[in-house]
């Protein structure tokens, strides 16, 4: 681990994404209808920023971001900064999103990049506004990938994430300069099988190879949260972690929570014995809000089977798609179960 010395034991994180003011759609829909100017907008989404690492700090988390609220949704805004995509109008528009709505862009010419994604724009800010340690989120190559359509430029969507590797590794080089010491790389699409695990574990080591050394490299694999709802009918780990040892990353997010705690022995299995598990104890998915018990709960689960030194506590996801008021809430609930099982280890 690169830069983590003074945490306490069963540090707590979010994993990227805060709670939306209701506000903030009111200036969205704004935006749509030109009604704000560039000035009117960026100090919108500061304002925005502001709020969730205040709301971040008053919970006592202990690792915090800047609640990813000058992006669109966790991964949709960074698709306006690759050039070679058009967008695809899907041919069913109403009703509930399905698997015939994944495909939102096409590849019309090899992929570039020329301006960056904004993770140095946006960490330069949030410096301004907190002392914390701090977590950059950003989406993997196989997510990216995951809405993509080939065209006639890539073979398949296996090729479309290789050609997008090079794209996200500059992004990290840059962040990393800007001092970015923490940095998450969110795969809710790593287990889809258009690309086989062992050149999973490639595509997340290239994207790292610059970083690794100089930086803490999170990796967070769950099973999707579009509209509070999991996007993965069968969600297990089982596949994967047998290839957790092969990764060149520190810290494991695994979602247990929504999934009633189940798998909570895997890492310990398949882990090396320098990785550290960040294991989602709050269901993001759910509208009731936990209790600190319950967290406290889920914390003893994961601690019959993993080393509290290597444990670290976290959402099973971020609060994007969660009301406001209920992600902080959800944010105190999970500080106090932590520091519940903290006293009981003799270290509150």
């Amino acid at each position: 681990m690169y830069h983590y010395q003074n945490l306490p034991i069963l540090p707590t994180q979010v994993i990227g994404s805060h709670g939306t003011p209701g506000w903030l759609f009111v200036v969205r829909e704004a935006m749509k209808d030109k009604k704000m100017g560039a000035v009117d907008v960026r100090e919108a989404f500061d304002d925005a920023t502001d709020l969730a690492i205040m709301e971040m700090e008053e919970a006592g988390v202990d690792v915090i971001s800047d609640g990813e609220m000058k992006r669109f949704n966790f991964l949709v805004g960074f698709y306006d900064y690759i050039d070679g995509l058009e967008k695809i109008p899907w041919d069913r528009q109403l009703g509930y999103p399905g698997p015939d709505m994944i495909d939102a862009f096409r590849v019309t010419a090899p992929l570039t990049n020329s301006k960056g994604f904004g993770l140095v724009e946006e960490l330069e800010y949030a410096r301004t506004r907190t002392q914390k340690p701090m977590v950059t989120p950003f989406g993997g190559p196989v997510t990216f990938a995951f809405r993509v359509n080939p065209g006639t430029v890539y073979t398949d969507k296996k090729q479309v994430a290789w050609a997008l590797v090079p794209l996200l590794k500059a992004e990290l080089n840059r962040a990393v300069a800007a001092g970015a010491t923490h940095i998450q790389l969110d795969e809710p699409s790593a287990i889809d099988d258009f690309v086989p695990l062992p050149e999973f574990v490639e595509m997340i080591n290239a994207m790292v190879a610059d970083v690794k050394d100089k930086a803490t490299i999170g990796l967070h694999i769950c099973f999707g949260n579009f509209m509070g709802r999991p996007a993965v009918a069968h969600r297990t780990y089982e596949h994967i972690a047998p290839h957790f040892k092969d990764m060149h990353v520190d810290i494991i997010h695994l979602e247990f929570a929504n999934r009633g705690m189940w798998q909570a022995d895997l890492f310990a299995k398949h882990a090396r014995a320098d990785q550290f598990l960040s294991a989602g104890v709050i269901d993001v998915k759910a509208r009731a809000i936990e209790k600190p018990e319950i967290v406290a709960e889920r914390i003893r689960e994961l601690l019959k089977y993993n080393d509290p030194k290597r444990l670290w506590i976290s959402a099973d996801c971020g609060f994007s798609m969660t009301a406001r008021w209920v992600a902080a809430e959800k944010l105190k609930a999970m500080v106090g179960g932590a520091q519940i099982v903290r006293r009981e280890l003799g270290a509150g």
